[in-house]
């Protein structure tokens, strides 16, 4: 909402509030992410959503400050995040398929902390570096989730003999 009010687009709420339509376009993608993790596993549906997100936030980052760049970045900023939220899911469930809701309580609370979180300290980028700290705070994230990522696979992976 900053980025669109700001001189680079002049764009008001109205206009801004458009956005979240073109970001409602990923829910279309939870079918495919589904798909992907059921036929290749969750790990690749992952691992694809961390590189939708990385890609995203390039082309936000350096592509931004054009409209057509803006919705392509969204696009598929928001494919990446219906990635791995539901490699996340089917990761998760499979741990004790029997406490599937309480599970999902757990993740949800946690992505709902990992938002806010998100949100605060992309706000507080766009106060001292405007655009740049934004897409800069978001490729943070996506490292950050990289490294934990396979940090996990090497926690759980088996042992060769």
């Amino acid at each position: 909402m900053f980025f669109l009010e700001s001189d680079a687009y002049h764009y008001h709420a109205d206009v801004a509030g458009l956005f979240g339509l073109i970001g409602a376009s990923g829910a279309f993608a939870a079918s495919f992410a589904g798909k992907s993790a059921d036929s290749k596993g969750a790990d690749y549906a992952l691992n694809l959503g961390i590189l939708l997100f990385l890609g995203a936030y390039l082309l936000l980052g350096f592509g931004g400050y054009y409209l057509l760049g803006l919705i392509i970045g969204v696009v598929i900023l928001d494919v990446g995040q219906q990635m791995t939220h539901i490699s996340n899911q089917a990761r998760i469930f499979t741990l004790r398929p029997e406490a599937r809701s309480r599970l999902n309580t757990v993740y949800m609370t946690a992505c709902f902390i990992g938002a806010s979180a998100g949100s605060l300290i992309g706000g507080i980028a766009w106060s001292h570096v405007a655009w740049p700290g934004v897409c800069g705070v978001g490729l943070g994230f996506v490292a950050l989730a990289y490294v934990l990522n396979r940090f996990y696979e090497r926690g759980t992976a088996p042992v060769s003999r």
